[in-house]
């Protein structure tokens, strides 16, 4: 074998390990283990903190789509909703169409959206007989 053939898998190694990993970890948005989490000290990404502001920038980092509905967990000890109202008009503003808020006994949503008309029956028409 050439010396470069040999180099070559080396070097590959070498820039493997240099670079490191690139991969982010994987986020569930489900109502239970939602991603975004309101505490009395603050906002939650996963395990960390994050400012307001920042939360729709992560989604949009992971691809996220607006679509989607948005779980956001209140700790048991939060009793101002401010922060978890003003978190959920900037996530409106920036697009996602709905987020809710869950508790950690009821970790279940349903989103409504726009509901359909219901179409009343026909009316029947009735004859008189002459």
């Amino acid at each position: 074998m050439s010396d470069l053939a040999r180099m070559v898998p080396a070097a590959m190694c070498a820039a493997l390990i240099l670079c490191g990993c690139a991969t982010r970890p994987e986020v569930t948005f489900d109502a239970q283990h939602p991603a975004v989490r309101v505490s009395r000290h603050g906002i939650l990404f996963g395990d960390e903190y994050v400012r307001p502001q920042e939360v729709a920038e992560i989604l949009d980092g992971y691809d996220v789509p607006r679509s989607r509905t948005i779980h956001i967990r209140l700790d048991s000890d939060v009793r101002d909703l401010r922060p978890a109202r003003d978190l959920m008009a900037r996530l409106c503003r920036a697009g996602y169409k709905s987020p809710v808020l869950v508790t950690e006994r009821h970790a279940e949503s349903m989103n409504l959206g726009k509901q359909k008309r219901q179409v009343p029956p026909p009316r029947r028409e009735t004859r008189r007989f002459k």
